[in-house]
Protein backbone atom coordinates (compact mmCIF):
# COMPACT_ATOMS: atom_id res chain seq x y z
CA UNK A 1 0.00 0.00 0.00
CA UNK A 2 2.84 2.47 1.38
CA UNK A 3 4.37 1.50 -2.25
CA UNK A 4 1.34 2.13 -4.20
CA UNK A 5 0.31 5.42 -2.60
CA UNK A 6 4.30 6.55 -3.39
CA UNK A 7 4.44 5.70 -7.31
CA UNK A 8 0.75 7.75 -7.64
CA UNK A 9 2.67 10.51 -6.00
CA UNK A 10 5.35 10.35 -8.21
CA UNK A 11 3.28 10.25 -11.27
CA UNK A 12 1.04 13.12 -10.37
CA UNK A 13 4.30 15.23 -9.87
CA UNK A 14 5.52 14.14 -13.04
CA UNK A 15 2.08 15.45 -14.82
CA UNK A 16 2.64 18.98 -13.22
CA UNK A 17 6.11 19.12 -13.52
CA UNK A 18 5.09 18.19 -17.78
CA UNK A 19 2.17 20.47 -17.69
CA UNK A 20 4.03 23.50 -16.50
CA UNK A 21 7.26 22.79 -19.22
CA UNK A 22 4.78 22.38 -22.19
CA UNK A 23 3.16 25.48 -21.13
CA UNK A 24 5.87 27.91 -20.23
CA UNK A 25 7.75 26.80 -23.48
CA UNK A 26 4.35 27.63 -25.73
CA UNK A 27 4.67 31.37 -23.67
CA UNK A 28 8.64 30.85 -25.00
CA UNK A 29 7.69 31.03 -28.56
CA UNK A 30 8.72 27.31 -28.54
CA UNK A 31 6.18 25.18 -30.98
CA UNK A 32 3.14 23.01 -29.19
CA UNK A 33 2.55 19.43 -29.97
CA UNK A 34 0.99 19.51 -33.88
CA UNK A 35 3.14 22.60 -34.73
CA UNK A 36 6.04 22.60 -37.47
CA UNK A 37 7.70 25.69 -37.73
CA UNK A 38 8.93 26.16 -41.07
CA UNK A 39 12.92 27.52 -40.76
CA UNK A 40 13.84 30.59 -42.08
CA UNK A 41 15.88 30.41 -45.46
CA UNK A 42 18.39 33.02 -46.85
CA UNK A 43 16.98 33.02 -50.12
CA UNK A 44 14.18 32.80 -52.14
CA UNK A 45 13.25 32.43 -55.74
CA UNK A 46 10.84 33.10 -58.29
CA UNK A 47 10.99 31.71 -62.22
CA UNK A 48 8.38 31.72 -64.61
CA UNK A 49 7.31 32.43 -68.75
CA UNK A 50 5.46 35.01 -69.97
CA UNK A 51 3.80 35.66 -73.77
CA UNK A 52 3.28 39.14 -75.13
CA UNK A 53 1.58 40.58 -77.29
CA UNK A 54 2.57 44.24 -78.37
CA UNK A 55 2.07 47.28 -80.85
CA UNK A 56 5.27 49.34 -81.66
CA UNK A 57 6.04 52.76 -83.52
CA UNK A 58 9.17 53.84 -84.47
CA UNK A 59 9.44 57.35 -85.76
CA UNK A 60 11.93 59.88 -86.57
CA UNK A 61 12.43 62.83 -88.09
CA UNK A 62 15.65 63.56 -90.72
CA UNK A 63 17.23 66.92 -90.98
CA UNK A 64 20.15 68.47 -92.91
CA UNK A 65 23.50 69.40 -90.93
CA UNK A 66 22.04 72.35 -89.22
CA UNK A 67 18.60 70.53 -87.46
CA UNK A 68 16.10 73.16 -88.73
CA UNK A 69 15.63 72.24 -92.32
CA UNK A 70 13.06 69.16 -92.12
CA UNK A 71 14.45 66.70 -95.22
CA UNK A 72 12.66 63.05 -94.37
CA UNK A 73 10.11 61.47 -91.97
CA UNK A 74 10.14 57.91 -91.53
CA UNK A 75 7.36 56.30 -89.43
CA UNK A 76 6.87 52.55 -88.88
CA UNK A 77 3.81 52.14 -87.40
CA UNK A 78 1.35 49.83 -86.06
CA UNK A 79 4.22 46.83 -85.92
CA UNK A 80 2.35 44.07 -83.87
CA UNK A 81 4.61 41.25 -82.36
CA UNK A 82 4.48 38.43 -80.70
CA UNK A 83 7.14 37.43 -78.06
CA UNK A 84 8.26 34.77 -75.66
CA UNK A 85 10.14 35.61 -72.86
CA UNK A 86 11.49 34.17 -69.49
CA UNK A 87 12.00 35.63 -65.61
CA UNK A 88 12.90 35.88 -62.63
CA UNK A 89 13.19 36.99 -59.37
CA UNK A 90 15.60 36.18 -56.08
CA UNK A 91 15.48 37.67 -52.94
CA UNK A 92 17.66 37.63 -49.94
CA UNK A 93 16.28 38.12 -46.25
CA UNK A 94 18.48 40.82 -45.58
CA UNK A 95 16.25 42.93 -48.80
CA UNK A 96 18.81 42.64 -51.53
CA UNK A 97 17.20 40.91 -54.50
CA UNK A 98 17.98 40.32 -58.47
CA UNK A 99 15.84 40.25 -60.95
CA UNK A 100 15.18 40.37 -64.69
CA UNK A 101 13.76 38.80 -67.49
CA UNK A 102 15.35 37.59 -71.44
CA UNK A 103 12.63 37.66 -74.43
CA UNK A 104 12.28 37.38 -78.31
CA UNK A 105 9.49 37.51 -80.81
CA UNK A 106 8.57 38.55 -84.62
CA UNK A 107 7.05 41.38 -85.76
CA UNK A 108 4.06 40.26 -87.94
CA UNK A 109 2.87 43.54 -89.57
CA UNK A 110 2.80 46.88 -89.83
CA UNK A 111 3.29 49.95 -92.32
CA UNK A 112 5.82 52.35 -93.09
CA UNK A 113 5.13 55.71 -94.29
CA UNK A 114 8.19 57.46 -96.09
CA UNK A 115 7.43 61.53 -96.72
CA UNK A 116 9.97 63.59 -98.17
CA UNK A 117 9.60 67.58 -98.64
CA UNK A 118 10.25 69.95 -100.61
CA UNK A 119 12.52 72.21 -101.34
CA UNK A 120 14.78 68.90 -101.08
CA UNK A 121 11.90 66.60 -102.66
CA UNK A 122 9.36 68.35 -104.26
CA UNK A 123 6.60 68.22 -104.62
CA UNK A 124 5.68 66.07 -101.24
CA UNK A 125 5.87 62.61 -101.24
CA UNK A 126 4.18 60.38 -98.86
CA UNK A 127 4.50 56.59 -99.71
CA UNK A 128 3.83 53.50 -97.84
CA UNK A 129 5.55 50.20 -97.40
CA UNK A 130 4.30 46.60 -95.63
CA UNK A 131 6.48 45.90 -92.83
CA UNK A 132 7.53 42.21 -90.87
CA UNK A 133 10.55 41.47 -88.63
CA UNK A 134 12.00 40.48 -85.29
CA UNK A 135 12.91 41.75 -81.60
CA UNK A 136 14.47 40.75 -78.32
CA UNK A 137 15.72 42.51 -75.39
CA UNK A 138 16.97 41.53 -71.68
CA UNK A 139 16.24 43.36 -68.51
CA UNK A 140 18.51 42.63 -65.46
CA UNK A 141 18.33 45.05 -62.43
CA UNK A 142 19.68 44.43 -58.75
CA UNK A 143 17.89 46.08 -56.23
CA UNK A 144 16.59 46.68 -52.21
CA UNK A 145 13.71 45.65 -50.42
CA UNK A 146 12.87 49.35 -47.81
CA UNK A 147 9.71 48.51 -46.45
CA UNK A 148 8.14 45.45 -46.32
CA UNK A 149 4.82 45.07 -44.46
CA UNK A 150 3.71 41.36 -45.60
CA UNK A 151 3.35 38.62 -43.17
CA UNK A 152 3.23 34.99 -43.48
CA UNK A 153 1.77 32.95 -40.26
CA UNK A 154 2.12 29.33 -39.70
CA UNK A 155 -0.45 27.07 -38.35
CA UNK A 156 -0.25 23.77 -38.23
CA UNK A 157 1.14 21.26 -40.64
CA UNK A 158 -2.41 20.32 -41.56
CA UNK A 159 -3.77 23.82 -41.94
CA UNK A 160 -1.00 25.17 -43.89
CA UNK A 161 0.30 28.81 -44.12
CA UNK A 162 -1.83 31.10 -43.11
CA UNK A 163 -3.15 34.85 -45.36
CA UNK A 164 -0.17 37.27 -46.42
CA UNK A 165 -1.39 41.36 -46.02
CA UNK A 166 0.38 44.42 -46.32
CA UNK A 167 3.30 45.90 -48.98
CA UNK A 168 6.31 45.31 -50.40
CA UNK A 169 8.45 48.51 -51.32
CA UNK A 170 11.63 48.24 -53.50
CA UNK A 171 13.95 50.38 -55.55
CA UNK A 172 16.65 49.16 -57.98
CA UNK A 173 19.25 50.69 -60.84
CA UNK A 174 19.61 48.10 -64.08
CA UNK A 175 20.04 47.30 -67.87
CA UNK A 176 18.03 47.07 -70.64
CA UNK A 177 18.70 46.24 -74.20
CA UNK A 178 16.30 46.25 -76.72
CA UNK A 179 16.86 45.22 -80.50
CA UNK A 180 14.33 45.47 -83.37
CA UNK A 181 14.75 45.07 -87.38
CA UNK A 182 11.80 45.65 -89.83
CA UNK A 183 12.15 44.93 -93.72
CA UNK A 184 10.04 47.01 -95.52
CA UNK A 185 8.34 45.88 -98.86
CA UNK A 186 6.79 47.52 -102.20
CA UNK A 187 5.86 50.85 -102.43
CA UNK A 188 2.67 53.00 -103.13
CA UNK A 189 2.38 56.40 -103.44
CA UNK A 190 -0.40 58.37 -101.46
CA UNK A 191 0.50 62.20 -102.55
CA UNK A 192 1.41 63.46 -105.86
CA UNK A 193 4.93 62.99 -106.62
CA UNK A 194 4.75 61.37 -109.77
CA UNK A 195 8.78 60.17 -109.76
CA UNK A 196 8.48 58.53 -106.32
CA UNK A 197 6.78 54.85 -106.45
CA UNK A 198 5.49 54.48 -110.06
CA UNK A 199 2.91 52.44 -110.44
CA UNK A 200 4.55 49.00 -111.61
CA UNK A 201 8.14 49.87 -110.85
CA UNK A 202 8.21 48.08 -107.58
CA UNK A 203 6.24 44.97 -106.57
CA UNK A 204 4.89 44.08 -103.60
CA UNK A 205 7.71 41.41 -102.79
CA UNK A 206 10.77 43.70 -103.56
CA UNK A 207 12.56 45.15 -100.49
CA UNK A 208 13.21 48.83 -100.39
CA UNK A 209 14.40 49.75 -97.08
CA UNK A 210 15.19 47.83 -93.75
CA UNK A 211 15.56 49.95 -89.85
CA UNK A 212 17.77 48.02 -87.58
CA UNK A 213 17.70 49.96 -83.95
CA UNK A 214 19.55 48.76 -81.00
CA UNK A 215 18.93 50.59 -77.55
CA UNK A 216 21.32 50.01 -74.47
CA UNK A 217 19.80 51.77 -71.50
CA UNK A 218 20.57 52.43 -67.35
CA UNK A 219 17.60 51.96 -65.42
CA UNK A 220 16.73 53.51 -62.09
CA UNK A 221 12.78 52.83 -60.78
CA UNK A 222 11.14 51.37 -57.98
CA UNK A 223 8.87 48.17 -57.43
CA UNK A 224 5.69 47.72 -55.25
CA UNK A 225 3.95 44.25 -54.21
CA UNK A 226 0.20 44.55 -52.78
CA UNK A 227 -1.39 42.06 -51.58
CA UNK A 228 -5.08 42.33 -52.35
CA UNK A 229 -6.22 39.42 -50.67
CA UNK A 230 -4.21 36.11 -49.33
CA UNK A 231 -3.93 35.21 -52.87
CA UNK A 232 -4.18 38.21 -55.32
CA UNK A 233 -1.29 40.42 -55.43
CA UNK A 234 -0.98 43.48 -57.96
CA UNK A 235 2.87 44.41 -58.57
CA UNK A 236 3.96 47.66 -60.18
CA UNK A 237 6.99 49.19 -61.54
CA UNK A 238 8.70 51.94 -62.90
CA UNK A 239 11.82 52.97 -64.18
CA UNK A 240 13.58 56.07 -65.87
CA UNK A 241 16.00 55.16 -69.02
CA UNK A 242 19.15 56.85 -70.07
CA UNK A 243 19.98 55.40 -73.48
CA UNK A 244 22.25 55.00 -76.10
CA UNK A 245 21.09 54.28 -79.71
CA UNK A 246 22.72 52.49 -82.44
CA UNK A 247 20.47 52.85 -85.67
CA UNK A 248 20.82 51.41 -89.56
CA UNK A 249 19.00 52.56 -92.58
CA UNK A 250 19.07 50.86 -95.46
CA UNK A 251 17.44 52.12 -98.80
CA UNK A 252 18.22 49.60 -101.18
CA UNK A 253 17.00 51.68 -104.57
CA UNK A 254 18.86 54.83 -103.10
CA UNK A 255 21.68 55.62 -100.73
CA UNK A 256 21.87 52.49 -99.52
CA UNK A 257 23.23 52.15 -96.16
CA UNK A 258 23.11 55.32 -93.38
CA UNK A 259 24.39 54.38 -89.79
CA UNK A 260 23.78 56.52 -87.11
CA UNK A 261 24.49 57.03 -83.26
CA UNK A 262 22.78 58.95 -80.62
CA UNK A 263 21.20 59.23 -77.37
CA UNK A 264 18.55 59.82 -75.32
CA UNK A 265 16.00 59.27 -72.40
CA UNK A 266 13.18 57.23 -71.55
CA UNK A 267 10.95 54.63 -69.27
CA UNK A 268 9.53 51.61 -68.41
CA UNK A 269 6.22 50.79 -66.86
CA UNK A 270 4.58 47.54 -65.89
CA UNK A 271 1.55 46.30 -64.03
CA UNK A 272 0.80 42.30 -63.18
CA UNK A 273 -2.25 41.44 -61.38
CA UNK A 274 -1.10 37.90 -59.51
CA UNK A 275 -3.16 34.56 -58.52
CA UNK A 276 -1.44 32.00 -56.31
CA UNK A 277 -3.32 28.50 -57.63
CA UNK A 278 -1.17 26.67 -55.39
CA UNK A 279 1.18 27.53 -52.47
CA UNK A 280 4.34 27.54 -55.50
CA UNK A 281 2.39 28.33 -58.41
CA UNK A 282 0.66 31.32 -59.44
CA UNK A 283 -0.27 32.54 -63.08
CA UNK A 284 -1.11 36.72 -63.98
CA UNK A 285 -2.26 39.24 -66.68
CA UNK A 286 -0.15 41.96 -67.00
CA UNK A 287 0.18 45.50 -68.93
CA UNK A 288 3.90 47.21 -70.26
CA UNK A 289 5.04 50.15 -72.02
CA UNK A 290 8.36 51.36 -73.29
CA UNK A 291 8.86 54.74 -74.42
CA UNK A 292 12.18 56.41 -75.79
CA UNK A 293 13.29 59.72 -77.19
CA UNK A 294 16.94 60.05 -78.51
CA UNK A 295 18.65 62.38 -80.82
CA UNK A 296 21.11 61.38 -83.32
CA UNK A 297 23.69 62.16 -86.32
CA UNK A 298 24.06 59.84 -89.55
CA UNK A 299 26.92 59.32 -91.55
CA UNK A 300 26.15 62.22 -93.44
CA UNK A 301 26.25 64.70 -90.31
CA UNK A 302 22.32 64.83 -90.58
CA UNK A 303 20.43 65.21 -87.54
CA UNK A 304 17.70 62.42 -87.25
CA UNK A 305 15.29 62.75 -83.95
CA UNK A 306 13.77 59.25 -82.83
CA UNK A 307 10.16 59.02 -80.58
CA UNK A 308 9.60 55.12 -80.31
CA UNK A 309 7.18 53.23 -78.17
CA UNK A 310 6.33 49.56 -77.77
CA UNK A 311 3.09 48.58 -75.71
CA UNK A 312 0.61 45.49 -74.98
CA UNK A 313 -0.58 43.11 -72.62
CA UNK A 314 1.17 39.55 -71.19
CA UNK A 315 0.21 36.57 -69.89
CA UNK A 316 2.27 34.39 -67.57
CA UNK A 317 2.85 31.52 -65.40
CA UNK A 318 5.29 30.85 -61.90
CA UNK A 319 6.83 28.43 -59.70
CA UNK A 320 8.03 29.24 -56.52
CA UNK A 321 11.16 26.96 -56.19
CA UNK A 322 10.82 27.38 -52.26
Amino acid sequence: MALRNHMSAVAVGAGLFFAGFSQAAVADGMPSRGYVAAPERSWSLEVGARYWYSIGSNSYDYFDTTGTLLVSRLSYEDTSAHSGEAFFRLDHKSGLFVKGFLGAGTIVDGTLFDEDFPPVIAPYSRTSSALEGNLRYLTVDLGYTFFDSTQRGRDSVKDGPSARTGVRLGGFVGYNYWHEKVDAFGCTQLATNPAICVPGAVLPSDKVITEKDTWRSFRAGLVSDVMLTDRLKLTGEAAYLVTDQKALDIHYFTFGPDPAKGDGWGYQLEAILAYDVTSNFNVGVGGRWWHLETDARDAFNQVLKYDTDRYGVFVQGSLKLN
